[in-house]
């Protein structure tokens, strides 16, 4: 009904704005890993032409999907979407923590972003020992990680019922699992 000419307002449902809020912050948290990831491609690619593919496909999948999230997706697809950011926060806290075989060695002073020197070796807390093949930690790191756990926390706002159940029980385990490996001293 309009009074004078002016339209009525239609109030909107308020889970229709929370699904807005959740994904405009997941794309934006998208958007930002992806260029991330972009920028860090011609150091990767230095290190190894397949970690610098991985980096460039990393990137270009996080900006298409943020971009994707303008549309209604299906819960499989967010479901999916939750899973592999968290494989990616793993495998990105895994290279900082485990020394990995198929990573290539960095030497303690070859690394192209210096680092507050550390009793025993290099790097932000974690030292980095000759032949070691663990990543050091920078501040872009841990902003992209930051935007990638944000982004897991959309996509689980966006789900509803058995779906954010399945994901967040997904995360307790693996939380857990990892815990529970790190303490019989199978995770270093």
């Amino acid at each position: 009904m309009t009074t004078q000419g002016v339209p009525a307002l239609v109030p909107r449902p308020v889970a229709l704005e929370r699904e807005t809020a959740y994904r405009l912050v997941a794309s934006v948290s998208l958007m930002l890993a992806g260029v991330i990831h972009l920028i860090v491609v011609p150091e990767h690619l230095g290190e190894s032409l397949l970690i610098g593919m991985f980096f460039i496909a990393l990137g270009l999948a996080q900006i298409g999907f943020a971009v994707a999230l303008r549309w209604a997706l299906v819960v499989p697809v967010l479901v999916l979407a939750a899973v592999a950011h968290l494989g990616v926060i793993a495998l990105y806290v895994t290279t900082r923590t485990v020394d990995l075989p198929f990573l290539p060695v960095h030497e303690g002073s070859g690394h192209a972003v210096q680092h507050l020197p550390v009793a025993g070796g290099v790097g932000n807390g974690t030292p980095i020992f000759p032949n070691s093949h663990i990543e050091p930690v920078g501040s872009l790191d841990l902003l992209c990680l930051v935007a990638e756990l944000v982004v897991v926390a959309m996509i689980v706002g966006l789900l509803s019922g058995r779906s954010r159940r399945f994901v967040t029980n997904l995360m307790f385990c693996l939380g857990a699992s990892a815990l529970l490996l790190r303490g019989v001293g199978l995770l270093l």
